[in-house]
């Protein structure tokens, strides 16, 4: 039948640099080598004050800038030794590279047995952001210390990285060991990525009943809206659901924030904890999210929530959405297809538009999630290449600040392969786009070893799907469309914090607990939406409180989770 809407992206993502596919993964860790790398050699590049005729050392020590240099890609890929972008990066800027990429998607385990055999590495090599491959890779002796490199004028662009990146790279001793990869322009404002968290309202159903944008800026006027599209009827007659969730699911998520609440799982998967001045307050202690259930139970028993809510499933939810069941939806796009490139162009689903969060008087919003502006990649310089060079040229030139350069790593130099055609808007050369959007990864492959996780991101300035409107699908549209409005506009996600970055082992008291957590939440949750009386909700509330403890000891993981926070960032 139709395309999944998961299809469509996974097809983006062939079409032009969106995500890193399976490149983000990390892979399953075996073990390091647990040498801290401190006794590892580097070049000797206090001689590159005086480099003579070199780029960065002298050409008899490190190359002329347009000698081809290999790079070893952490991911897996079929493309071919030189693709069509490639050949425009030698021709067009003098960078010839070549890619060795992995076989197998197991990244520390490959490394491991590259290093235990003593073979040659490549002369740079970038990773999915990994300790225990650093761990490896420092220990081994066979990658350069970059102290020096972060400190010169000679490479201006990765010197002049933001200084809180710097010091996430730094090691326990202050040294740096590897180039970022993937990381935030704007730390501060990072980019939001593809997020969909957003009130999707349909739009044709506001225009019946007369509501507008302005009685959305309320929960009061969010609450009129709800009752009035309770009058509306479905193309079969039958009454359309207000709004419509899956419960247990997260996608409640954007009412909990809307009531003030962060809602995103720290890096340890406890949930999410909001610092109050000197206050740590933990989710399911917040007032809040009591308050946020307790307006869930007030409209679902006005008949405003759908009564499937605690018990539908995904398919039976996208069926509701498709068929025009449904006024509200909450939170992900992407979870309820709204979008899906199989649908018609006519599709209900494209009526729905996301909205901010309503405001709760006396209530700063929250967040649904957060973005690490760090960097999500590492790049390494083979401690005895014999092109530094040339791969300092190319590094220094993918990490200048200018919001198209992921673009051109991925797709080479404006103006050749891809250019604008009105203003943000961009296209792909007539004859390199069909090859480039052929769906045959072979032919794809052969254009584009696809690069882009070597530069920064910015949250000026994004590819999305390819901007010409007239070679994408109306979904297509659609999604890139929201993406850039729910990021830049709405946004639902804020930068990292300390409370976010907290880390736990897995044999730690939160992860054990975490299955019986996420049981007791979903079945107390359920409870208080549909409780009857507002007595019936207190008890279920009351209860719910108890069973965190009985069932998931959650004293004992707030008391961990505190322990942590103060060995690691306390002062």
């Amino acid at each position: 039948m139709k395309k999944k809407l998961v299809a469509t992206i996974l097809a983006a993502v062939m079409m032009i640099s969106v995500t890193a596919c399976g490149a983000e993964e990390s892979g399953k860790a075996t073990s390091g080598t647990g040498a801290t790398g401190t006794e590892a050699s580097s070049v000797q590049i206090a001689d590159s004050v005086d480099a003579g005729d070199g780029f960065y050392v002298s050409e008899a020590d490190g190359g002329k800038t347009t000698d081809p240099f290999s790079i070893w890609v952490g991911w897996t890929s079929e493309c071919p030794d030189d693709t069509r972008v490639q050949q425009v990066m030698r021709e067009e800027l003098g960078m010839d590279y070549r890619c060795e990429f992995m076989q197998s998607d197991d990244v520390l385990t490959t490394v491991n047995l590259k290093l235990s055999s003593g073979a040659n590495l490549p002369d740079i090599m970038i990773f999915p952001y990994n300790p225990e491959v650093m761990s490896a890779l420092v220990g081994s002796g066979r990658v350069m210390k970059l102290n020096d490199i972060f400190q010169s004028e000679k490479v201006a662009n990765i010197a002049a990285i933001d200084e809180r990146v710097k010091d996430f790279i730094r090691d326990e001793n202050g040294d740096m060991w590897y180039i970022p990869g993937w990381y935030a322009m704007e730390y501060d404002d990072p980019w939001g990525g593809w997020t969909l968290d957003a009130w999707w309202i349909r739009k044709d159903l506001m225009e019946e009943t007369g509501v507008t944008e302005e009685d959305l800026t309320t929960i009061e006027g969010m609450e009129e809206a709800l009752r009035k599209f309770a009058q509306c009827k479905d193309e079969n007659g039958k009454p359309v659901v207000p709004l419509s969730f899956i419960q247990g699911s997260g996608q409640e998520r954007i009412i909990l924030s809307t009531f003030g609440l962060d809602t995103k799982a720290g890096v340890s998967r406890m949930p999410a904890v909001m610092k109050k001045g000197d206050d740590f307050v933990f989710l399911y202690d917040n007032p809040a999210y009591k308050e946020a259930y307790k307006w869930m139970n007030k409209m679902y028993n006005e008949g405003l929530i759908d009564l499937e809510a605690t018990t539908i499933q995904a398919e039976r939810f996208k069926e509701k959405l498709k068929g025009g069941q449904v006024a509200v939806m909450l939170t992900d796009a992407f979870s309820g297809e709204l979008f899906n490139d199989g649908y018609e162009e006519d599709s209900v689903t494209f009526e729905f538009h996301p909205y901010a969060c309503p405001k709760v008087e006396g209530v700063e919003r929250g967040y649904t999630s957060y973005v690490d502006p760090n960097p999500k990649y590492m790049v390494f310089i083979n401690n005895d290449t014999q092109k530094l060079n040339p791969a300092l040229n190319f590094l220094n030139w993918v990490n200048e600040a200018e919001p198209i350069r992921q673009q051109e790593v991925n797709e080479g130099p404006k103006g050749v392969l891809w250019d604008f055609t009105d203003g943000e808007r961009w296209s792909f050369d007539k004859e390199y786009v069909i090859e480039r959007n052929s769906g045959d990864q072979a032919r794809v492959d052969a254009c584009t070893p696809q690069l882009y996780q070597f530069a920064a991101y910015s949250n000026k300035w994004y590819p999305w799907f390819e901007q010409d409107l007239k070679d994408v699908t109306k979904g297509q549209e659609l999604i890139q469309e929201n993406c850039k409005y729910v990021g830049s506009e709405l946004q639902n996600h804020r930068s990292i914090q300390d409370v976010d970055r907290v880390k736990l082992n897995s044999e730690s008291i939160v992860s054990e607990n975490l299955e019986s957590l996420n049981a007791v939440v979903k079945e107390y949750t359920a409870k208080m939406i549909m409780a009857k009386s507002d007595q019936e909700f207190e008890n279920a509330y009351s209860t719910f409180l108890a069973q965190l403890d009985m069932r998931a000891d959650w004293e004992a993981m707030k008391e961990e989770w505190l322990a942590a926070y103060q060995e690691q960032f306390g002062e």
